[in-house]
């Protein structure tokens, strides 16, 4: 199961308990309102304006705790939670740093958009010895929520990084509805293998998987406990909702040149993963400028990544 590593979850727990979170921001117009929590710069809500309809999963903690984790600079994990760089070792939380730091909020002066910031600080430098600035904006266009990743470089040596979204999504909408009610779309047909994942380790090893289909039910039994891993997705949306009709939700993938989808058997939610980079590998080097599937960013650049999610109420989705 993907989720945040144990020390993340202490160190949540800790500020909750010590009244250290920060508010809520929320940004909105006449077709959505979303909620941001600035520690991890995580969605919290994405609701329809006029029904008042929730479609980000909303963490129940019997299945999975989480809504939105931002992955930064590692998706999941490195093979031993750990990577070593000029001949020193780090160990890296999984799913990275991100989800456990406080992001600095800048709202827009129309309400519709706020950039979250994260620089270089005394603990990340413990685990991720770059100079760094993390900017995480969310910005509304009509029923569509772009999320916008940029890595700038602000130190004096090349700085490696993976980086992705990770939002889920309700499925059913109670009422009598079931998982298999629902299905994954695709914006076309596919042939594909998968990627098999291990531990959340990419191994050597290929899955049989899409076979000129563009949809599956979620009581398929091609959907394994692990993630389906797609490196550079030929579909550029994906698609949840009911079976044979029009998704609620679509995720673009835009910028993003691959995609991992989890959702486990039996668990109420599907989340959609866009992944610059990947999980690490079963068989990774240790060293992070050694790791070929990291992303490089030059003293003094910047890279920018964008992916959406699309809302399209049908009405009674229960």
């Amino acid at each position: 199961m993907t989720c945040i590593s144990s020390i993340s979850l202490s160190l949540l727990a800790l500020l909750s308990a010590t009244g250290l979170t920060a508010d809520l921001v929320t940004i909105e117009n006449s077709w959505l309102r979303v909620s941001v929590d600035p520690l991890g710069a995580e969605l919290q809500s994405i609701r329809h304006i006029n029904t008042d309809t929730e479609y980000l999963w909303q963490g129940d903690p019997d299945y999975w705790e989480n809504r939105a984790p931002v992955m930064f600079p590692v998706n999941v994990r490195f093979k031993d939670n750990q990577f070593s760089y000029r001949g020193k070792r780090y160990e890296m939380p999984r799913m990275g740093l991100a989800v456990i730091s406080e992001f600095e909020t800048f709202l827009s002066e129309d309400g519709e958009a706020v950039t979250l910031s994260l620089a270089a600080n005394e603990m990340t430098r413990a685990h991720y010895p770059f100079e760094f600035v993390f900017d995480v904006t969310y910005r509304l266009k009509g029923n569509r929520l772009v999320n916008e990743y940029r890595v700038s470089n602000n130190g004096s040596e090349t700085l490696y990084f993976a980086m992705g979204g990770h939002p889920g999504f309700r499925t059913p909408f109670n009422k009598g509805r079931s998982r298999g009610d629902y299905e994954i779309s695709f914006s076309k047909r596919l042939n594909l293998d998968r990627v098999e994942i291990n531990d959340s380790l990419i191994q050597t090893s290929r899955v049989p998987f899409l076979r000129d289909e563009r949809k599956f039910t979620l009581d398929d039994p091609r959907i394994p406990s692990g993630g389906m891993f797609q490196e550079d997705m030929p579909a550029r949306k994906i698609g949840v909702g009911l079976e044979d009709m029009l998704p609620y939700v679509t995720v673009d993938l835009g910028d993003f040149p691959n995609v991992n989808i989890w959702t486990p058997p039996g668990m109420p939610f599907v989340c959609i993963e866009p992944m610059v980079a990947h999980h690490d590998i079963q068989d990774s080097p240790l060293a992070i400028d050694k790791k070929p599937f990291l992303i490089p960013v030059k003293a003094g650049e910047a890279k920018t990544y964008a992916f959406s999610i699309i809302v399209t109420h049908n009405g009674d989705l229960d």
